[in-house]
């Protein structure tokens, strides 16, 4: 009997999705096509992280403070289900498979500092995108003697909703007779925005060799880049502070106005942002067994995240804001070992390492360094697993000089994550 096949493809599956749920840049889920390769005619599986990043800043503008973490805590859901045999498989996926979510209203005046460049300009406040994929993935598979051949290849396709708020100045109507003339009188504003673009379409590709007696696989897939062309939506503004005028030689002054604060101000309606990319990347991931009951497992992942440049938004006809990004491409390794316990009970441990895509227009995504582990029970036809993960994230700085819209430092932070996953198969 194969002395190494008892240990479940799956619990390896289970930290795939625990450790891409932290993965640099954007990235939040990975279609599970590890369920191609489970036996019988028909599995199914439906699993849920929780990834809390911790993530704040030590300074802003050069001054200390205690500012809160503006990295929320997520959850990643996946589906997945299998039809096929040996010869032929098909999985038909639903994941999210990037998104974002910043809440910068523990910053000085609740929102990040504007550009240093332009001192009324729009300061972020909160910031979420989703991108959810929906996916159909097959292999076709060959055998000879005790050795497997597999092409994979597949379509997805990928959604994107997009919402935030923010802080800034805007113009009105009126002007105020002064000492030097008619001085324009500016609004504090805050602005609410959303944008979205339907599904747009991509593919996958790869091969895999296996020898199925003693566990092995190495596979190959590439998922294609897709490309979200100028979402659009509707913007909508609320007066957020006392009038203004601009005094030479004394600064700001405010000016009785006719509205109350919370009045709706004339902001046009119409809510663009650029081009939004979602990175082409190339995965590796190899297992065997190494001795009886025993996995050795290894990943290792490339993301094309220099195509990221920057968000930029438009209401109306104004110039646009941007948030810049600026990022390198990442790479993702991971190494571990899988170990039988008892006929139904089965554990996995691993380490990995996330290189930073930050280059200094922004300080989020540091080196990540993760420790991670997992248990899977099986019983007749259903499995359930479970696993956590603790990674530390090194500390970083964004400068002007970078292309930074502001200068910030993060510290050493902490990364938890946990995942549960459901399992049928017949």
């Amino acid at each position: 009997m194969d002395k190494f096949s008892c240990i479940p493809l799956a619990c390896i599956a289970l930290f795939g999705a625990v450790s891409a749920g932290h993965a640099g840049g954007f990235q939040r889920g990975q279609a599970d096509t590890d369920l191609l390769y489970e036996s019988g005619s028909f599995a199914s599986r439906f699993g849920l992280s929780y990834i809390n990043p911790a993530r704040g800043f030590d300074k802003i503008s050069g001054v200390a403070g205690d500012y809160g973490t503006y990295t929320g805590d997520y959850e990643v859901p996946s589906v997945a289900v299998k039809f096929g045999g040996d010869r032929l498989a098909c999985v038909a996926t639903y994941v999210r498979a990037f998104a974002a979510e910043a809440d910068y209203t523990g910053s000085p005046g609740g929102a990040l500092p504007a550009p240093a460049a332009s001192p009324f300009g729009s300061r972020n406040q909160q910031m979420e995108f989703n991108s959810d994929e929906v996916a159909g993935t097959c292999r076709g598979s060959y055998d000879v003697g005790r050795q497997r051949f597999s092409l994979l290849g597949g379509l997805y396709a990928e959604n994107f909703d997009f919402s935030a708020s923010s802080l800034t100045v805007v113009p009105s109507a009126r002007s105020v007779q002064t000492p030097f003339g008619l001085a324009p009188v500016y609004l504090p504003a805050s602005i609410e925005a959303k944008a979205k673009d339907g599904l747009s379409p991509g593919f996958r590709t790869g091969f895999a060799y296996e020898i199925p007696d003693i566990a092995l696989r190495a596979q190959v897939l590439y998922r294609s880049q897709t490309t979200h062309v100028s979402p659009n939506g509707s913007a909508s503004g609320v007066l957020a502070g006392s009038p203004f005028i601009v005094a030479p030689g004394v600064g700001l002054l405010d000016v009785p106005g006719p509205l109350p604060l919370g009045s709706s101000l004339p902001i046009p309606e119409a809510f663009n942002l650029n081009d939004v990319v979602s990175p082409q990347n190339l995965g590796l991931s190899f297992q065997s067994g190494i001795a009886p009951g025993t996995l050795l497992t290894a990943s290792f992942r490339w993301t094309d995240w220099s195509t990221n440049r920057e968000f930029v938004s438009w209401i109306g006809d104004a110039p646009g804001s941007s948030m810049p990004f600026h990022w390198r491409d990442g790479y993702t390794a991971s190494l571990g070992f899988g170990r039988v316990l008892a006929d139904n009970i089965s554990v996995l441990a691993s380490v990995g390492f996330d290189s930073g895509v930050s280059t200094g227009a922004e300080t989020t995504y540091t080196d990540l360094y993760t420790l991670s582990g997992g248990i899977s029970f099986k019983q007749g036809i259903g499995e359930v697993r479970f696993g956590g993960l603790i990674g530390y994230w090194t500390s970083g700085a964004q400068t002007l000089s970078d292309g930074a819209l502001f200068e910030a430092t993060v510290g050493d932070d902490l990364v938890y994550a946990l995942n549960g996953s459901l399992r049928f198969a017949f």
